[in-house]
Parts: C-alpha cells; structure tokens; sequence
C-alpha cells in the first residue's frame, strides 16, 4: 500500500514538472515574437541610430540707417579771390591782387600791388615818390577813377637790388568814388561791374590786366 502511494505521489510530479515546462515555452515563445514585431520599439534594439540635424535657413535682412538729424553745415557766401593780373618786361613782373570779386555799396575795396623779381639774378629797381598807381573802368570800360590824380610826389630816385624772388609792395584802397571828372568828384558809384588795372611808375610802364568785381546792393 505504502509503496502504491508513493508511485502516485512520483506521477503527480511529473505532471506538474510537464505543465510548468510547456508554460516557460509558450511565455518564451510570446517574447520571441514581440521581439519580431517591434524591433523598432525604444529599448528594444542594441544599436544607436544617428541624428540627422537640419539646418534652418536664416535670411539676413538688410536694414535701412535712418536719415541723419545731424545740422546741415551753413552754405559758405564767401566769394572767390580772383587770381593776380600780371604784367612783366623780363626781369620784373607787376601784379595786382585783390581780395574778392563782389563788394556790398560804399565797401572800400583793398588793393595790393607788387613788383617782383622773376630772374635768376639780381635786378636794380629804381625807387620813385610813386612807384604803383590803379584805375578804375566802368562797365563801359571808361575811367572814372586814378589813384594817383591830386596827389603830390616827392621827386627822388633811389636804387634798391632785388634778389631772386625778392619783390617791392604796397596796398592801396579804392572806397568806390569817383575823381577823373570835376563833375562828379567825391560822389559814390553806384552798384555794377568795374575793372580795376595796377601800373607802375613810368620808369618800367608795367600794367596789368583789369580785374573784376561786381558791386551789390547789399
């Protein structure tokens, strides 16, 4: 009896060793498949798949400086400086310079005259009591003024070597009247076009082109 129990014990364990088997295979057979199924699914592959980064484009967009605020610089009403007439016999030349080309009314207009040495050796210049004069033309190129009419001079002569370059000058001033007619001696010109001529004494007779200005109303 005893030992009929014992074969029936020994049966049992078998048929549950048998069970617990076939259910480790099917459990073993599900992961297998799942495996299958999803390899793709995190976790499940052993391999890194590499990042592919897409760079996003990036327009520049031009930008436009706004307009400047800054003051404008002032118009310059300075007029010009007319170049210096000039008139030479070799040796010496005569200039005259002015300092600009348009003058308001009654303005006195300053005149420079100067001889200079333009050779390569030394000139005796002779020295008089008048060594320049000037005129003044109108618009119809009459005189209507002379520096030197009125005036008395000094009779002398005296010699003076000029170097190279070296030059005599002086300045005289025009206050815009008139003294070559009796009539009109004294008086004021009016506002115009006038030409003014430096000259120098009559040992050389030099004379210069005439400059000219204008003068406003203003």
């Amino acid at each position: 009896m005893l030992a009929s129990h014992k074969r029936q014990l020994l049966a049992i364990a078998v048929v549950i060793i048998v069970i617990g088997a076939a259910a480790l295979g099917l459990v073993l057979t599900k992961f297998e498949l799942g495996q299958m199924a999803e390899p793709n699914l995190p976790g499940n592959s052993t391999e890194s798949t590499p990042s592919l980064t897409i760079p996003t484009p990036t327009a520049t967009i031009p930008t436009q400086s706004p307009p400047s605020t800054s003051t404008p610089l002032p118009i310059s009403t300075a007029t010009p400086t007319p170049s210096p007439a000039k008139s030479s016999n070799g040796n010496l030349q005569l200039t005259i310079s002015l300092e600009k080309t348009v003058y308001s009314v009654w303005e006195p207009v300053n005149i420079t005259l100067a001889i200079v040495n333009i050779s390569n050796q030394t000139v005796d210049f002779t020295y008089t009591g008048m060594n320049f004069d000037f005129l003044v033309q109108n618009d119809t190129k009459n005189l209507i003024y002379q520096w030197s009419i009125g005036r008395a001079f000094a009779m002398f002569i005296m010699i003076k070597p000029l170097q190279p370059g070296e030059n005599v000058t002086a300045t005289y001033t025009w206050p815009q009247t008139c003294n070559s007619n009796p009539s009109t001696l004294g008086a004021f010109v009016s506002s115009g076009t006038y030409y003014i001529i430096g000259k120098s004494n009559s040992i050389y007779g030099l004379q210069t082109n005439p400059v000219q200005i204008v003068i406003g109303n203003s």
